[in-house]
């Protein structure tokens, strides 16, 4: 029986986001060596509390800065799931977490999960935006979100992204003069 065993990988993951329990997380994710990158990712992608909220979500309401970390590192991870509720991105989450309880960590794992891949410009189903969500004390968090908003809806990340592969000329421009 399941009951007599013991708390289930999902709890376990799941108590891992709420507790920022790194040493949990990769218990649980070593119990998976050897299994497909795209089977693990599948376990943590469709992962979620009892509320319908995905691991990312759990990591941003309770400020679990190291285990979104670790999670972000598991290949093909999915970085903007939406909650059943309100049809929010964890992005959301790290930034209510900023501006209700800790503007420096709720920033940190917004700022990680856009890093990550995270598409800032996503609306809830409320219609707002994370950088929407931001109060006047977290006013910095809003203006480095809207910069994000610009780079990705101008293409400047991906121009970036092909620039720095390039072998053209390295230095300055005041080098040369």
């Amino acid at each position: 029986m399941a009951d007599n065993e013991g708390a289930s990988p999902r709890e376990q993951i799941v108590e891992a986001c709420r507790r920022d329990n790194v040493e949990l997380f990769q218990e649980v994710l070593g119990g998976m060596r050897g299994q497909p990158a795209e089977k693990i990712a599948d376990f943590f992608n469709n992962t979620t509390d009892v509320m319908g909220n995905h691991l990312l979500h759990v990591c941003a309401t309770y400020g679990s800065y190291d285990v979104m970390d670790e999670l972000l590192n598991i290949e093909y991870l999915e970085c903007d799931p939406f909650t059943r509720r309100d049809k929010e991105t964890p992005i959301h989450s790290a930034v209510r977490y900023a501006t209700e309880r800790d503007i420096e960590i709720g920033t940190a794992m917004a700022k990680m999960l856009v890093d990550a891949g995270g598409d800032p410009r996503t609306k809830d189903k409320h219609g707002r935006t994370p950088a929407q969500m931001c109060d006047p004390k977290t006013s910095e968090l809003r203006s480095w979100l809207t910069s994000q908003e610009y780079i990705l809806r101008e293409g400047l990340k991906q121009e970036a992204q092909e620039t720095d592969g390039d072998d053209g000329p390295t230095g300055s421009a005041s080098d040369s003069e």
